[in-house]
């Protein structure tokens, strides 16, 4: 991976990054696979939703910089739509 091309700091910190979010990504497809095997127990499909809904944020928000933008992702599976909007502003300098 990156780490193996430039030897720096920065590249390990970027492939380690890389490797868990691929990680947290199969995660998230185990869990929207799993919604429809549990579909007489409402009570699991809404934890599985939860922890779905987990994985996005974590996905979205763990090196976001702050700045002033707004990010939306849309995923509009079968029989589920997700919809996560961040939105960031610069602090201001005091």
């Amino acid at each position: 991976m990156l780490a193996t091309i430039l030897k720096s700091p920065k590249a390990v910190e970027t492939t380690i990054a890389i490797v868990e979010a691929y990680a947290k990504l199969r995660e998230l497809t185990r869990v929207m696979s799993e919604i429809p095997q549990h579909e007489g127990d409402k009570a699991q499909q809404e934890s599985l939703l939860k922890r779905g809904g987990q994985l996005v944020d974590d996905l979205l928000n763990d090196v976001m910089p702050v700045q002033s933008s707004e990010t939306t992702l849309e995923l509009n599976l079968a029989m589920l739509k997700l919809k996560h909007t961040v939105r960031r502003e610069k602090p201001e300098n005091t």
